[in-house]
């Protein structure tokens, strides 16, 4: 009898005692935010709206980026590559089963590999898509603006064509296809990149419309390989490959 009141007087002083605090709910948007500040409003309205997958894209391009500095890097009239920055990977073209404008094309090893994956996804839907540009040595990149710029005048070849170090053609991950001009883009191969470069990893770097932000004029053809997670998470939250870039260059600096 003594035990069961002793038993009773202890869970009664229990009941009584304060609950502890709950810890406030894991927040996954938390290493992200100030990355995210000043873009756009609706990319961290996005973010806000589905952080759990944000969070797992995210972590799975970080991975990406840990292994592949160059993968994900920002190179645009802001930002420039080393004069003497050459991939070591680089795969020629001729070597794989494309339709090609010039046999020394050359792409670095992953991005070849996965336009071997897009390439035959296209000829399965009875698309041919042409390889018409590939890397670009900065040399080469050089000797392209001076054409344009004696062409053109300077303002007009900045908005057409990056001055030799600012062209992402350097990191060996870009292929231009078609004719190299917007007729591409209601073409059937343009029809078909348009919906479908993204399940593959590729990226459009100079949308219709998005001048202001990128610095270039539309280039519909002009493709830019940055892996399968990393153009999943631009389609589901940054909308532009600039404001992914940006992004990431934040969270890697």
């Amino acid at each position: 009898m003594r035990c069961a009141l002793l038993i009773s007087a202890f869970l009664l002083l229990a009941a009584c005692q304060p609950a502890a605090p709950k810890a406030p709910p894991r927040d996954p948007l938390a290493p992200y935010r100030a990355a995210l500040a000043d873009l756009p409003p609706e990319i961290p309205a996005r973010a806000e709206a589905a952080p759990d997958r944000f969070e797992a894209l995210v972590r799975a391009v970080s991975a990406a980026v840990a292994e592949d500095p160059f993968l994900l890097r920002r190179v645009d009239k802001e930002k420039a590559l080393p004069a003497d920055y050459e991939p070591g990977d680089l795969a020629l073209l001729a070597d794989y089963p494309f339709a090609l404008s010039r046999r020394d094309l050359r792409l670095r090893k992953p991005a070849a590999e996965a336009a071997r994956e897009l390439d035959a996804a296209a000829k399965a839907d009875g698309v041919t898509l042409v390889f018409s540009s590939a890397y670009r040595s900065y040399g080469y990149q050089a000797e392209v603006y001076a054409r344009n710029v004696r062409r053109d005048g300077q303002a007009a070849a900045d908005r057409v064509s990056a001055r030799p170090g600012h062209s992402q053609h350097q990191l060996g991950t870009v292929v231009d296809l078609g004719s190299i001009d917007n007729t591409f883009a209601e073409s059937k191969a343009g029809l078909w990149m348009a919906a479908n470069a993204g399940r593959f990893g590729f990226s459009l770097s100079y949308p219709k419309g998005a001048e202001e932000i990128t610095g270039y004029d539309w280039e519909s053809w002009h493709f830019r390989y940055v892996g399968k997670d990393a153009a999943a998470l631009q389609a589901e939250f940054f909308g532009l490959q600039h404001w992914l870039l940006v992004f990431l260059e934040r969270l890697f600096p």
